[in-house]
């Protein structure tokens, strides 16, 4: 038995069926799934901000240790390979944001701005490592040029084969470093070693990973000459350049026969073939 429609319900009938046919029933539309998909972005975008702040804070805890001018070349691409990515991200978004129209013009002038910001940060940031790389360059270049003007030092070696330079440098054995500090000689064992200049025996000693090393000091300038297989002097004693003071080894962390050799201003390290031509 059909029910008899109230005069309310017939007159909301009568709308519906009125604005049906004249297509003006209302859409309903939702805004889940544009939703889920802003989430995801902005998601996405601070994961990837805060990797970058953990790996600039890294650099800047380690800035004695990695600012070589190899390792800062790679860290130069990094950075500009992730700011040309964050800004195609940037971009991306909010071409999608103004197809799909689900922003007001209010939250636009906000996202913009924060990516301005965040833009600024990461160019900022960049400048900040450029600089640090060319006031450590800089520094060695004045170290080096201040050590030749004042002093004439010579090879501690007469026979030897370069086999690992200063700074950056990949190597198959776990035990080496990626970053060195001198300039390795390669040499039969035994070979005698030579001071490079003069000055007063500061250390003598058989431990770390230098092994049996050598330290001499004149005034600021210290030269080590580590790995050695047997040392000829002792601390406190005054030696002269071109004296004997040990013998070519491959004591401590050492993968072959072959000496060590450094060169210190201070507690900077200056590469050694900046001052002596090997």
């Amino acid at each position: 038995m059909e029910r008899i429609l109230s005069e309310d319900e017939k007159i909301k009938r009568a709308e519906e069926i009125y604005l049906r046919r004249n297509n003006m029933m209302p859409i309903r539309r939702t805004n889940s799934t544009n939703n889920k998909g802003n989430f995801k972005n902005k998601l996405l975008l601070n994961l990837l901000l805060m990797i970058n702040l953990v790996i600039i804070v890294f650099v800047v805890q380690n800035k004695d240790y990695i600012f070589a001018t190899e390792f800062l070349s790679e860290i130069d691409k990094y950075t500009a390979s992730i700011g040309v990515q964050i800004k195609e991200f940037l971009k991306s978004e909010k071409l999608d944001n103004s197809n799909e129209n689900i922003n007001t013009s209010g939250s636009d002038a906000v996202i913009s701005e924060s990516n301005n910001e965040e833009i600024s940060k990461e160019e900022n940031i960049k400048e900040e490592i450029t600089e640090e790389k060319s006031s450590s360059i800089s520094e060695m270049e004045i170290d080096a040029n201040n050590i030749k003007s004042s002093y004439s030092l010579t090879k501690p070696l007469l026979s030897y084969i370069v086999s690992s330079g200063f700074g950056a440098r990949e190597s198959e054995y776990q035990n080496v470093t990626g970053y060195h500090t001198g300039i390795d000689l390669a040499a039969e064992k035994g070979t005698t070693i030579n001071a490079s200049m003069e000055g007063i025996v500061e250390l003598v000693s058989s431990e770390g990973d230098y092994g049996k090393h050598i330290k001499i000091r004149c005034n600021n300038i210290t030269t080590l000459y580590a790995h050695c297989s047997s040392i000829f002097v002792q601390e406190g004693q005054i030696v002269r350049q071109g004296q004997p003071i040990g013998a070519v080894g491959s004591t401590g962390n050492s993968t072959g026969s072959h000496l060590h050799f450094e060169i210190r201003v201070d507690d900077r390290y200056v590469d050694p073939s900046k001052i002596i031509d090997f």
